[in-house]
């Protein structure tokens, strides 16, 4: 067979077609044309989501920590403060800020630290530090420039809120002073005290020495009325409407005074000073200290 005459046979049936497409209505053929073009472009589209689809991620894998570990972890990396006096107003002024950003961490890794030491200083025991990386928020304190967020552990701060709330019904205002605290923060603020009553014996009355304060857990936090706010951390909240309801109330909830008057250890009352003892692990932590009272 020739060339030319195979030409024809392979074209015939593209004129054929063509022939017949002239003699279609005006619209059929506008539609047949649309109908071809988006078909064309379906496919196209498909196959371009086809091969440039990223890679599926690869989710990396870590060993779980061990649940003994896990049961002493707590919340939070929030600056708090110490009483600068058993008998005065803390001033915001001494309290430095701790916005959240500077908390949550991606990926965080939790390392459970060990206390600094196993005996007793001035009658406080030691706490390990909680991991920073973990943390709940449960208020913020201040305004302007002294403004700061206190955080606690997650089991503590729940049930504090289900306290605060629970005041709240009966008119009562219960106010987070202070949570947690890094044992940095803490030596700072017992460096102070120093400072101010002349020894070490002297500042532990009214302050933990670094490695020693309850807030190191997490699960410890300091308490004010949102109504007398020139009362917070003084021996004034005594006779407050909040201190009143919290030693009617605050067993419901899980929390207890740390610090009462005539405490054995020697450290001085402090009645806005309350820890959370509501869980297996919470009760552990403070065995010792509740063992002494």
């Amino acid at each position: 067979m020739s060339v030319g005459k195979l030409l024809i046979v392979k074209l015939f049936p593209i004129k054929f077609i063509m022939r017949f497409f002239k003699r279609l209505p005006y619209v059929v053929r506008i539609i047949v044309i649309a109908t071809i073009v988006s078909l064309i472009v379906i496919i196209c589209g498909a196959l371009l989501m086809r091969f440039s689809a990223p890679n599926p991620p690869v989710r990396a894998t870590t060993s779980s920590t061990p649940a003994s570990v896990v049961s002493n972890i707590s919340v939070s990396s929030s600056p708090a403060n110490e009483p600068t006096s058993v008998s005065s107003t803390v001033s915001p002024a001494d309290l430095p800020n701790n916005p959240p950003a500077e908390i949550k961490q991606a990926n965080p890794v939790f390392v459970q630290q060990q206390p600094i030491a196993t005996h007793l200083a001035y009658g406080h025991f030691p706490y390990a530090q909680a991991d920073q990386n973990r943390l709940m928020i449960v208020s913020s304190y201040a305004t302007g420039k002294y403004k700061r967020f206190e955080f606690m552990n997650p089991e503590a701060g729940k049930a504090l809120m289900q306290m605060i709330y629970a005041a709240r019904e009966e008119g009562v205002w219960i106010i987070p002073v202070s949570g947690f605290r890094t044992i940095e923060q803490q030596q700072k603020l017992f460096q102070n005290q120093i400072k101010r009553l002349g020894s070490e014996k002297e500042a532990a009355k009214v302050s933990a020495p670094a490695g020693y304060s309850e807030h190191h857990t997490g699960f410890a936090v300091d308490l004010a009325d949102g109504k007398f706010p020139k009362q917070d951390i003084t021996l004034e909240f005594e006779r407050t409407d909040a201190y009143r309801w919290l030693t009617r109330r605050a067993k419901e909830f899980g929390f207890e005074m740390s610090f009462k008057r005539n405490y054995s250890q020697g450290v001085s009352f402090e009645p806005w000073h309350w820890r959370y003892v509501g869980t297996p692990d919470a009760v552990a932590i403070f065995a010792s200290a509740r063992n002494q009272q």
